[in-house]
């Protein structure tokens, strides 16, 4: 139902909520979106009643950072991309709530690994667990970061810029929008190993 074609290893999300780059149909994609962080909100509760045998004040961050990163993520789906004036005084206010969104997801997701890391070495949680929630977690948020230092960095320094890019343009680790859509991915396999690889006496003892 996009206007033009959407390929999503160099179109970002927020294309799909812009009335000016999908005009008939972004509110079908902001709600939707909104309706899934809604669905990702018990996870929370979930995480943090999990979580605290390993680190209870951990465990608390971690489930604090995914609540505010929802909030974050629904008031993205509706504060439609704009470049044009301010919003609450902020300008680029989308751009910021979903940076927000993915800062807090960042924040949730590291304070998840640290709990089964330390539960893992008491034997509470298992290494299956460890490594795979290391694995979503770090190589999306590794790419990301570089993806943009690299643009930062052909801001800052002009004379870097072509060579840069000229490496790096055809490629999708250029794009945001790569790194937009696989971070969402690594997200849906973190809680789906949250549920399926935390302990069911943990479960129990909740």
């Amino acid at each position: 139902m996009f206007p033009e074609n959407y390929d999503w290893r160099y179109r970002v999300i927020s294309n799909l909520l812009s009335p000016r780059d999908n005009p008939a149909h972004h509110w079908l994609a902001a709600c939707g979106m909104a309706f899934a962080a809604l669905l990702m909100l018990p996870f929370a509760g979930y995480l943090r009643r999990q979580l605290e045998i390993a680190s209870p004040r951990v465990a608390r961050i971690t489930g604090a950072a995914f609540v505010t990163r929802i909030l974050a993520l629904i008031c993205a789906c509706f504060v439609v991309p704009q470049h044009a004036h301010t919003v609450f005084g902020i300008r680029r206010l989308h751009e910021f709530l979903g940076r927000s969104t993915a800062a807090f997801m960042a924040i949730g997701m590291l304070s998840g690994c640290w709990c089964a890391w330390k539960g893992w070495g008491r034997s509470q949680f298992s290494a299956r667990l460890f490594w795979s929630w290391s694995l979503v977690t770090l190589l999306p948020l590794v790419g990301l970061v570089s993806s943009e230092c690299l643009l930062l960095l052909t801001r800052l320094k002009q004379s870097w810029a072509m060579p840069i890019r000229g490496t790096l343009r055809h490629s999708v680790f250029w794009h945001l929008g790569f790194w937009e859509w696989t971070g969402a991915g690594a997200v849906f396999v973190f809680l789906c190993v949250a549920v399926l690889l935390t302990p069911r006496q943990v479960a129990r003892l909740a």
